[in-house]
């Protein structure tokens, strides 16, 4: 009969299978059977024995006198020796206690912890042992008799454990086990409900974007609304042919532009007379050319046809024609420009009272938010389920794991989780 029969006994009916759920009390029952009864009840009165022949020891050790003649300096250092002795007895004999339980776990941890004990002290003591001995040579020499005859017990307790030592283990790793799929799945089961409430918050966002979505279309399919986007195109156009008159009315200045500066610098120099409104048009002309009078251009030819001061002669010719060409243009390409200007205004005022404008920037807002909600959503729904796949790839490892340990114990077991 193996240990495995020996632990669970030999039942010839036992199902082959168990489920995740009874496999707690199943290896809960198996661990309680592995004891060492007797042996250890009986190797624990030794232990107490000895404990108590110990402490008689080391109250001998403690009472006893110098016999014979010993320097004074010598019988101090034994006698402080001594003390350390009966000291680490004192340590020993508390900190060793028999349990009640026998099971090998309990048993197994009492050997450990004592054999730990007893070798630190037993360390301590040699190293006063030593000086003691040079006074009081048989009471010291009888208590380090009693710790070694200590050891031997210790040893003798857990000789028969050996072979339930890897059983022992099996049970703690199995528990172990069991204690962390548990988790897992606790883990899983949040997990799977995190991920329902993400796709219902999915599913919400996207019938709020169809109601808003269709709300758009409905208006952007009124009459009003096509209106609207008539006058947003005419203003498009209106600002064009406006930017067009404003190009149209550099091209013609700038030719005019070093001659305007010039007579403006022989004004300032007071070579070049000009009345206070012509110099203000001549002023506006360099800053604002869409705003100046188009007659300025004629006094100013008048003023320069005759004039030998300002330009010589040749190039007094093409200013001349150059003048003469803006004042002929200039009028109408500003008409175009405050004509188109005007209606872009009126058109801007009539659009902006139309309700349909803040309706369609509502509902837009709207659907970009929901548009952001819904891809945050969707974020996490991935992290989510790339989580939950982890996650279950991990318990499945452990319960193989398991399994594997199990089988180990009882090869004949299956579970089901």
């Amino acid at each position: 009969m193996n240990w495995i029969e020996k632990i669970f006994g030999k039942k010839e009916q036992e199902s082959f299978d168990i489920r995740f759920e009874e496999l707690t009390a199943w290896l809960g029952s198996g661990e309680e059977k592995l004891s060492v009864g007797g042996h250890a009840e009986s190797i624990f009165s030794e232990i107490n024995e000895a404990l108590s022949r110990i402490k008689k020891r080391a109250s001998e050790l403690q009472k006893a006198e110098p016999e014979g003649r010993f320097h004074l300096k010598m019988v101090k250092i034994a006698t402080t020796a001594r003390d350390n002795m009966v000291k680490q007895v004192s340590l020993l004999i508390e900190n060793i206690n028999t349990p009640d339980k026998t099971d090998v776990k309990t048993v197994l941890e009492f050997h450990e912890n004592s054999m730990q004990t007893l070798n630190m002290c037993l360390e301590n003591m040699m190293k006063s042992y030593h000086y003691t001995k040079m006074v009081f040579f048989e009471e010291s020499k009888n208590v380090i008799a009693e710790v070694n005859e200590l050891g031997r017990i210790l040893t003798r307790l857990a000789e028969p454990m050996n072979d339930n030592r890897n059983a022992l283990s099996s049970f703690g790793k199995a528990q172990s086990a069991i204690k962390t799929i548990k988790d897992m799945i606790s883990s899983i089961d949040e997990e799977k409900k995190t991920i329902i409430e993400i796709n219902e918050k999915i599913d919400t966002i996207k019938q709020k974007l169809e109601l808003n979505q269709n709300s758009l279309g409905r208006l952007a399919d009124s009459e009003q609304w096509k209106y609207y986007t008539n006058c947003k195109n005419d203003i498009a156009d209106l600002e064009t042919r406006a930017k067009k008159a404003l190009s149209d009315i550099d091209v013609i200045l700038v030719p005019l532009k070093k001659p305007l500066l010039r007579l403006k610098q022989l004004n300032e120099d007071g070579k070049f007379d000009m009345t206070p409104g012509l110099k203000n048009e001549l002023l506006l002309c360099l800053s604002d050319p869409k705003s100046v009078d188009p007659g300025f251009f004629a006094q100013i030819w008048n003023l320069l046809k005759n004039d030998t001061i300002a330009f010589n002669p040749e190039k007094r010719d093409t200013i001349l024609e150059q003048i003469n060409d803006a004042g002929t243009k200039l009028g109408a390409f500003q008409n175009e420009y405050k004509t188109s200007i005007s209606k872009i205004s009126a058109k801007k005022n009539e659009i902006s009272g139309m309700n349909i404008v803040q309706e369609v920037a509502n509902i837009s807002g709207r659907i970009s938010a929901l548009q952001d909600d819904k891809a945050a959503a969707e974020k996490k729904l991935e992290e989510s389920t790339r989580h939950l796949n982890s996650l279950e790839e991990s318990a499945d490892a452990k319960k193989q794991e398991l399994q594997q340990i199990v089988s180990a114990i009882d090869k004949r077991k299956k579970i089901i989780f």
